[in-house]
Parts: structure tokens; C-alpha cells; sequence
């Protein structure tokens, strides 16, 4: 009896143990970042009380959205992140509602050609990238990174919102169709609201996806105006030195808008994961 009694407060312990140590070794980055981003650079270098916050200032943030362009690249990362958005929602519905439901030869290979697609390194697709947005006239404009940023949204989406689609019961869009809704009114009115929580997820991929993206902007973007705000962290680096405290500040603030959209997402995924598709 005692040790059916104490096995389920040892696994307890171990758990909330395990747990304990993840959490540690998630946030303490985040702490050393913030507690960085907070001291001058006296204190950065000063290995007494490194973990301790003491005397914290804000001049770090003052300088990072004075002295540099971050107001700037945070706005450019914010208009590049939607848009890439937008257009990812649109075509990766379209396509995965064309997948999921029409029949044509050859669909669950094009289904599969999707994910392949996706896996494919970016570092090997820069280079054709780089050619086809120069040859077009996009080169170091932020529409040249959006359409490269499509080239990993889209398909990903589509195959998420493709799964999503498949669990949709087909009766629903079948007495649609018979009171005389065609497939888009179908897609629009039905299925895309049924279908919130892959939604959900296809906006955090696309935006945080965007929103982070480093390579494709480093290759295409070249002017200080024009860039992302990954990109323009670059800027708080003197040849080989960085200027710690304002490169800690500025990537919280960078951090921030994806934490938000990412937080506010999760929670209406989660919303949509409690509703019932069949009684929707």
C-alpha cells in the first residue's frame, strides 16, 4: 500500500523536476538577453553579479531606435511578414481545397511534390533566387523578398491546410453545392471557416517564417532603408566587435511582434481546436 501510495508523488516529482530543468534551459537565454540588453558595457564585461540585475538602465533601447534604423527594418519586417502572409492564406487554401477535393490524375504525387519542395535547403535555392529577382527588377526591394519568401510559405501551407481539408465531413459541402454554391462559395463559406485551427497554424508558419528569415534577405537586400530587422542586427557589429547592450535591446524589440502574433495565433487555435467541425 505505502508503495502504490508513494509511486504517483515520485512521478509527480520527477516531472515537475523535468520540467523545472526545461524551463531553465528555454529561458535562460532569454534572461541573460534581456539582463544584457539592460546594462552599460562597464557591466557586461564585469563578471561580479553577472546574474544579479543591478543599476539596469534603458539607454541600450534609447540608442537602438535613435542611432540606428530599427524603427525602419522593424517596419519593413512587419510589412514583408504580412503581405507573405496574405498571399500564402490565399493560394495555400485555393490549392489545398483543389487537392483535397477535386479529382485529377496525378494529385496525391502533386501533394507529396509540395512537402519535397519545401524540403529543399534554402542555401542551394539563393543563387537562382538571386538571378531570377535581379532579372525581373526586384533586386533590393522588399516586393523581391516577398516573392521568395512564397517560395517556403506556400507550399508548406498548402499541405497543412491539404490535411485540414481532408477532415472536413463532404456532406457539408455537398448540400452547399445542392442549394447552388459553386466551389469557391464552397471554400469561402464552408470549408475555411470549418478549417480555423489549420489556418491558425498556416498563419504562425508564414509569419514567423518571415518575420525570422535571414539568408534570402542578406542575398537580396543591400541598402540600410531597405532592410529586414534580422538583417539589420548586422548593423550593430563595428568589423569584429558588437556593441552588446544595444544588439541584446534591439533583438527584443525584434523578438516582440512575432512573440504577440505567435501568442494571439495560439490562442485561437486552440479556440478552434474546441469546436466541433461536424456540428460547426
Amino acid at each position: 500500500m505505502e508503495s502504490t501510495r508513494q509511486k504517483p508523488l515520485a512521478t509527480r516529482i520527477l516531472t515537475y523536476g523535468m520540467l523545472l530543468v526545461y524551463l531553465v534551459v528555454a529561458f535562460a537565454p532569454l534572461y541573460w538577453m534581456g539582463l544584457t540588453s539592460l546594462r552599460t558595457s562597464k557591466q557586461i564585461y564585469d563578471r561580479t553579479n553577472m546574474l544579479v540585475p543591478s543599476n539596469l538602465t534603458l539607454q541600450n533601447y534609447v540608442y537602438a531606435l535613435t542611432q540606428k534604423q530599427l524603427l525602419t527594418w522593424l517596419a519593413n519586417s512587419t510589412i514583408v511578414a504580412s503581405v507573405t502572409v496574405i498571399i500564402s492564406l490565399i493560394i495555400s487554401a485555393m490549392a489545398g481545397y483543389a487537392i483535397a477535393r477535386l479529382r485529377f490524375p496525378g494529385r496525391h504525387n502533386l501533394a507529396r511534390l509540395l512537402v519535397y519542395t519545401y524540403l529543399v535547403p534554402s542555401s542551394l535555392l539563393f543563387i537562382p533566387m538571386f538571378v531570377i529577382i535581379g532579372r525581373i527588377g526586384l533586386g533590393d526591394t522588399l516586393p523581391g523578398v516577398m516573392l521568395t519568401y512564397l517560395s517556403f510559405t506556400v507550399p508548406f501551407g498548402t499541405w497543412l491546410l491539404f490535411g485540414f481539408f481532408l477532415t472536413i465531413p463532404r456532406e457539408l459541402e455537398d448540400a452547399a453545392k445542392t442549394d447552388g454554391c459553386s466551389y469557391f462559395g464552397v471554400l469561402f463559406r464552408i470549408v475555411l471557416p470549418l478549417a480555423k485551427p489549420g489556418i491558425g497554424a498556416t498563419f504562425i508558419f508564414a509569419f514567423t517564417d518571415a518575420w525570422n528569415e535571414f539568408l534570402y534577405a542578406a542575398v537580396l537586400l543591400s541598402t540600410d532603408p531597405h532592410l529586414t530587422a534580422p538583417l539589420g542586427l548586422l548593423r550593430f557589429r563595428m568589423a569584429d566587435n558588437y556593441d552588446w547592450g544595444p544588439l541584446m535591446a534591439a533583438s527584443i524589440l525584434t523578438t516582440l511582434p512575432a512573440v504577440f502574433f505567435f501568442i494571439l495565433a495560439q490562442r485561437y487555435i486552440v479556440s478552434g481546436l474546441t469546436a466541433g467541425s461536424v456540428k460547426g
